[in-house]
């Protein structure tokens, strides 16, 4: 598969299928799974045109993201990034995941059914999340963190939030991933009981089907998540 620019749009081309057009003004992200030749200037246009691309590999796993300039202006964003420049910044962000982390957890403690899930440590959930998916079914934990990221650049960047913004991936904040890591554990009870009542490991098409029937939840999970980080910078927690 080959991905190149026909302005206004891009040009998809498969071996053996009738090549594609999508317009610019009709893409809002773009997730890539395994190997697909990308033109640069296609790469650019996106980027122009502030649409975010994340790229998996044959197993789903998160190879790399192309993020470009929002065409949006945001007060939002030049307040984080005032906040981000204080002294205390980077102590209030860890602050702000560790009991993130906790919250998802415990939330998603509590759907599947844990009897103490008020106490439940992250860190051995998560370990027990991963042993009770089949290992046949790891992938698709991939692809739905794969959605979840390229959802994730999507909406900040509907805020403002685009490659210039350092902390948006930068080592030490890196909130796309953090976010990203966050929304996955509203994610984890469904697809446990999908995975126990399934004889078979779904198809992409259906997984993409079970994340979209998701998408408004996970937006506004979103705006909780910021505005507690908001809050968080600005009083501490």
């Amino acid at each position: 598969m080959r991905v190149a620019l026909d302005q206004p749009a891009l040009s998809v081309v498969t071996p053996e299928k009738t090549r594609q057009l999508f317009p610019l003004t009709r893409i809002s992200r773009v997730v890539v799974s395994g190997s697909v030749e990308w033109s640069m200037p296609a790469l650019f246009a996106c980027a122009d045109a502030g649409i975010s691309i994340v790229f998996l590999n044959q197993s789903g796993v998160v190879r790399c993201q192309w993020v470009g300039a929002s065409p949006k202006n945001s007060s939002i964003v030049p307040l984080f990034s005032e906040l981000l420049l204080r002294q205390d910044a980077l102590q209030r962000y860890q602050n702000w995941s560790v009991a993130m982390q906790r919250m998802s957890a415990r939330s998603s403690a509590r759907r599947i059914g844990f009897s103490e899930w008020q106490e439940v440590d992250v860190k051995v959930l998560d370990e027990w999340v991963q042993q009770s998916l089949n290992e046949s079914w790891l992938p698709i934990k991939f692809q739905l963190k794969g959605y979840l990221l390229s959802s994730v650049l999507q909406y900040l960047g509907d805020l403002g939030f685009d490659s210039k913004c350092d902390f948006l991936v930068d080592g030490q904040f890196s909130l796309a991933d953090e976010l990203t890591k966050l929304l996955l554990w509203d994610f984890y009870p469904s697809l446990l009981l999908w995975c126990q009542r399934s004889s078979q490991v779904p198809e992409q098409e259906l997984v993409v089907k079970f994340y979209q029937q998701r998408y408004q939840r996970v937006e506004h999970l979103l705006r909780g998540l910021l505005n507690k980080l908001h809050q968080c910078l600005r009083e501490g927690v």
